[in-house]
């Protein structure tokens, strides 16, 4: 099995919500991911083991089983998408499931088919946007709290805001949390005892640090992140990667290449993965013998960080 887990999840399921009824049952919403990994592998139909549903679920006896069925009843449950087309015609409105059917022969009871709804996924997939999760980290989360608001976090780290450089943010109001939570809280005190167990779990499974507080005078809880620099292993600035790469490619002999793109889309992921083999010397000599520029004058020695110029 793909150790890695990661998928991309379409962000009509990011935020959407199951039933009230799934309550503070968390594993609804982690078979959403597990059913969605399988999806992009083998399409809307697929045959599994019951070991590696668990495996993909996070669980490790057969006594769970149970659990998984119930979860499965929840993801029966209808949900909405409007406009889009399948097969050639328009659609206004949807109402189905995201999982279809499920089922186990008494033949073969180690095995579970699933067949998730054609039309709904056709729909998920016309929608613009997803988030990149990781399953194995979801997994990790033990409450609803947890794991929803750091979705949530996954899917609007870098949304642009007035709060101002490098921080994130994003408002929420009492309905769409209770949607969220699968909860029925009426005072913001209440909501906040959640939300607070929520993000101590995500501090300690993945040290990330949310805050939030609720705002009185908009009537929305507000929360807020530190977002750090995305590419953390580059060492030279980004905009000047391209540039870089023609230099470098410039002063190579005797490349024989099949796909010139396909080349400087590897070596470009070496440099932002800070793999790339004489990086130093090949930049230096860029700032040197292209704009005369003396290379110590940009390079920060603590951060080991070149700046741009």
């Amino acid at each position: 099995m793909d150790n890695s887990l990661k998928i991309k999840k379409n962000n009509t399921l990011t935020d959407g919500y199951l039933p009230i009824s799934a309550g503070k049952a968390i594993l609804p919403d982690k078979l959403i991911n597990a059913l969605y990994w399988k999806f992009e592998k083998e399409g809307t139909s697929f045959k599994i083991s019951m070991n590696e549903l668990r495996e993909l679920l996070g669980l490790k006896h057969g006594k769970d089983d149970e659990r998984i069925y119930k979860a499965i009843l929840i993801l029966q449950t209808p949900m909405q998408v409007r406009d889009f087309s399948f097969k050639g015609e328009d659609i206004a409105w949807l109402s189905a499931p995201f999982l279809n059917r499920a089922l186990k022969r008494k033949e073969g009871q180690n095995f579970i088919d699933i067949t998730l709804d054609d039309m709904m996924i056709e729909a998920l997939k016309q929608k613009i946007g997803y988030t990149a999760i990781d399953i194995n980290i979801c997994n990790k989360f033990k409450t609803k709290y947890g794991l929803k608001i750091y979705e949530m976090f996954l899917r609007y780290y870098r949304l642009p805001n007035r709060e101002g450089k490098e921080v994130g943010t994003i408002r929420k109001d009492f309905e769409s949390l209770n949607n969220k939570f699968c909860t029925n809280h009426k005072h913001p005190s209440k909501m906040m005892e959640g939300i607070n167990r929520g993000i101590l779990e995500i501090e300690k499974i993945t040290d990330e640090m949310l805050n939030c507080f609720y705002h009185k005078a908009e009537k929305k809880f507000v929360f807020s992140w530190h977002q750090k620099a995305k590419y953390q292993k580059l060492r030279i600035p980004f905009n000047r990667i391209d540039e870089f790469l023609d230099y470098y490619l410039e002063h190579q002999k005797d490349l024989k290449i099949n796909s010139m793109l396909k080349y400087k889309s590897g070596l470009k992921q070496k440099i932002i993965e800070d793999k790339f083999n004489d990086l130093d010397k090949f930049y230096r000599g860029m700032l040197q013998w292209k704009y005369n520029l003396d290379p110590s004058d940009y390079f920060d020695k603590k951060s080991g960080k070149y700046q741009d110029f």
